[in-house]
């Protein structure tokens, strides 16, 4: 049995195993700006949707991909294909029970000067904070603060502050049940806080990984149902791993010396922040090495790997991106999945731990160069008490109603230059129009 979804939510379609999802991407990043009691009444800004594939760049010949092949597998740069049977298999699936784009329609703000007009503010505001441009030095240590509570029942949704650094090595958190507007020093520097989230603007190094601690355990005082002071129950990264594409973009750093890797600091003190039975999710790149590195990362925190997910890249119309089993680049990034082991929770006791790799496939319309989906409408029903569970998001990029945010791009996406008045729901009508076999009608609620 399959469903295709209704409004409201940025899951166009899933399968009743779950295991094949299509997700519209910047709706996934504006629902999660709000709340049930309080849903976000904004767009984000996209690009246009990929019409077309890209054009290839897979060698020609027999003997060129040989060499390829060769050079990748000595170097370990490449990891083998996502299964292609699960892809084109729920493509196929896809394709059958949902007849129309792969995404909701997208609203642009003058081409692509968004995404190219907001780093000069955003850099501008990381140097002087302190933290530093991204990918271009570390800045400055300023000692951290105490904890900043925004907004509340009592207080007012706008929130002042002369500058970046008021913001930066501290947890600051909006308690309110609505969001709340942090004016940064000046006009054009407008920041949204969704209800309920709670976010730490940092690099992360090892005196803003101790500070994060005391923090967490300070705001989490208590044990939850599932978890201890200062624990969660899902932790998402999104490390920002070396590749190709990055560095002709510089457009975030990178993991580059030992001594300032982030994964290593994280490896070192993330742990204790995972409640048992935690779930752990992890987006890699299609390296060997990079698949390695952040296995040993679970291993440190005792977490074991359950599922793996593959992001595939298509176009509008439902076409990968490029190549399936491309060897020179892939359609689809990787999400390791894995569980603490919580000796109460049978389903995911050591004597499971021969049990095979769950794969999961998430299909979705790219947007801005590292823009995901917003997991959250994925990962909530996996939840044990989605109503009341902890999560926290390292390497964010945005901020997420009811999460904490932890990393040096943690407003990026919260700028409201990013951001348009709109609906974000999809026409309650599509579904019917579609099931009546009225194409041309559907295909106008996209």
């Amino acid at each position: 049995m399959s469903h295709v979804m209704q409004a409201p939510g940025s899951i166009l379609y899933q399968n009743e195993g779950q295991t094949v999802t299509l997700i519209d991407i910047p709706l996934s990043i504006s629902l999660s700006q709000g709340t049930p009691g309080y849903p976000s009444t904004e767009l984000l800004y996209s690009q246009p949707p990929l019409e077309k594939p890209h054009p290839s760049i897979e060698p020609r010949t027999i003997k060129a991909k040989q060499r390829v092949q060769e050079r990748l597998s000595d170097t370990g740069l490449a990891l083998p294909p996502f299964p292609p049977d699960l892809l084109t298999q729920g493509l196929a699936e896809i394709r059958a029970e949902y007849r129309l784009a792969f995404c909701s329609k997208r609203t642009h703000h003058k081409g692509e000067q968004v995404e190219k007009g907001t780093p000069d503010l955003f850099e501008e505001s990381m140097t002087k904070s302190g933290i530093g441009v991204p990918g271009r030095g570390t800045g400055v240590w300023r000692e951290p603060q105490g904890p900043l509570i925004l907004a509340s029942s009592a207080l007012p949704d706008e929130y002042e502050v002369p500058q970046i650094s008021d913001l930066t090595n501290r947890v600051i958190g909006n308690a309110s049940t609505r969001p709340v507007l942090v004016h940064v020093g000046g006009p054009d520097r407008k920041y949204t806080i969704p209800p309920f989230s709670v976010f730490m603007l940092s690099k992360i190094g090892k005196r803003e990984a101790s500070h994060f601690s005391r923090m967490a355990t300070r705001l989490f005082p208590e044990p939850s149902l599932s978890a201890a002071p200062g624990q969660f129950d899902f932790i998402l990264l999104d490390p920002p791993w070396e590749n190709r594409s990055v560095r002709r973009s510089k457009t975030y750093g990178t993991r580059r010396k030992a001594d300032e890797d982030p994964m290593h600091v994280l490896s070192g003190m993330l742990g204790k922040h995972m409640a048992p039975g935690a779930l752990v999710a992890c987006w890699i790149t299609n390296k060997a090495s990079v698949r390695e590195i952040a296995l040993q990362a679970f291993e440190s925190w005792g977490v074991e790997l359950v599922e793996e997910w593959a992001w595939l890249k298509t176009t509008v119309h439902g076409e990968p991106i490029c190549d399936l089993d491309g060897s020179m680049r892939r359609p689809y990034e990787t999400v390791l999945v894995g569980r603490t082991i919580d000796l109460t929770f049978d389903a995911f006791n050591h004597s499971n731990s021969t049990k095979p790799t769950t794969k999961r496939l998430i299909v979705g319309v790219p947007d801005l160069h590292s823009r995901k989906p917003c997991l959250k409408e994925i990962i909530e029903p996996m939840m044990r008490n989605r109503s009341s569970y902890r999560a926290l998001d390292v390497f964010a990029r945005n901020l997420t109603a009811g999460w904490w945010s932890w990393g040096n791009e943690v407003l990026k996406y919260n700028w409201k230059g990013y951001w348009t008045e709109g609906s974000t729901q999809i026409d309650m009508g599509c579904s019917s129009k579609l099931k009546n076999g009225n194409m041309a009608e559907a295909e106008k609620c996209r």
